[in-house]
This record gives C-alpha cells, sequence and structure tokens, in this order.
C-alpha cells in the first residue's frame, strides 16, 4: 500500500467516523440532515479531486514516456497537448469506489445510531435478532479492531487475518459459503467503521 492510498483510507475513515458522531449526537433532525449532506458534498468534491489529480498524472506519464524533448519547440507542444488533455478529462464522482463505499457504510450507520433501520440496507449489515455479527470467523471471539475484505465483503478481526496470513499468506476467506477464490490481500481489508461503531456502543 502507497503512502498515498494510505492517506486517503484514513481520510475516508475520517468522514466516515464524523458522519457517526453527527447521527449520535445531533437531536436536531432537520439540522443533522443538513450536516451530512454537506458532509457528503465535501467528500463528492475531495473524490473529483482526487480522480482528476490521479487522471492528470496518468497523462503526464503517457506523454512522457511518448515523446522526445529535443528543442524548445517540443516542449511547447506538449505542454499544449497536456493541457487540452487535462481540459477533456470528465470524473463522474458518483461511480467512484470511494463514495460508494462510504454511502454503503453510511446507511450501516445510520441503523446503528437510528431506531428506525433503512429498508434497503445491505443484507449483510442487518441486525440479525439485534444484533450485528461481531464473532470473528476466524477466532470464534468477539472482534475488537473489524476489517472488511473488498474482494468478498465478509468481516474479520484485523489481528487475527493477520496471524492467519504470517502463517499461510496464501489463503482464501475462511467464512463459510463465500464464493470468492482469491487469496486474501491485507492492503484490500479496511476498517469497517459500522461494525466497530456497534462494538464501541454495545460493550461486551
Amino acid at each position: 500500500m502507497t503512502q498515498n492510498t494510505q492517506m486517503i483510507e484514513e481520510l475516508d475513515d475520517c468522514f466516515l467516523r464524523t458522519a457517526g458522531n453527527i447521527m449520535k449526537y445531533y437531536d436536531n433532525e432537520e439540522e443533522k440532515q443538513n450536516i451530512l449532506k454537506q458532509l457528503r458534498e465535501v467528500l463528492i468534491a475531495n473524490c473529483m479531486e482526487s480522480a482528476r489529480i490521479k487522471a492528470a498524472n496518468e497523462i503526464k506519464e503517457h506523454l512522457e514516456c511518448m515523446s522526445e524533448f529535443d528543442s524548445e519547440e517540443d516542449v511547447k507542444n506538449i505542454t499544449i497537448e497536456y493541457k487540452k488533455a487535462i481540459s477533456e478529462i470528465q470524473v463522474n464522482p458518483l461511480q467512484d469506489n470511494r463514495l460508494l463505499e462510504y454511502d454503503r457504510q453510511f446507511k450501516g450507520l445510520y441503523q446503528v445510531n437510528e431506531s428506525n433501520a433503512l429498508d434497503d440496507i445491505d443484507a449483510d449489515l442487518r441486525l440479525t435478532g439485534s444484533e450485528i455479527n461481531v464473532i470473528d470467523p476466524i477466532s470464534k471471539m468477539r472482534m475488537t479492531d473489524p476489517v472488511r475484505n473488498a474482494v468478498c465483503g465478509h468481516i474479520y478481526d484485523k489481528a487475527s487475518l493477520v496471524a492467519m496470513l504470517q502463517k499461510n499468506k496464501n489463503t482464501r476467506c475462511p467464512v463459510v459459503g463465500c464464493t470468492s477464490l482469491d487469496y486474501i490481500d491485507l492492503s484490500q481489508c479496511r476498517s469497517d467503521i459500522v461494525t466497530k461503531t456497534y462494538l464501541e456502543n454495545h460493550l461486551a
């Protein structure tokens, strides 16, 4: 995982934690919804800017590989081409994986913090009886630092997962019935704020 990727993931976690705190501590429903809307708009703007920067870097690298800078005229032409390519970058933040993941976990946070659960919440975030599943599928113990596998969506305790991968890095998801054939990649397992918030609100 690159430093930039880690920073983005930490930023996204901050957005989710902020959303959770707003849900938990704001009593005025109208004010709460307005602030949550503004928070999502800030995330959308950040997703757009990140996507533009990524696209710009890809264009720059491509042009550098394709071009030779033998004269001042070459530099001028490549600069014109670069500016033109930058101006044509199209970004759709509503399809950004960061925003999609935020929306998914936002629904889970809403369920954890509000008494009226959303009807369209993901099946794996629904309450089983009255609780979210907090048992780690690896250790069979209560989780303390839940992480979600981005490939299959299953959640494990981070310490148990790290210990398992240290023994055998070529390990598939241990959840019974999981259809993923990919080996677990720790870099694709991110903190699951929904489960973590539930654990914090429902101490053992």
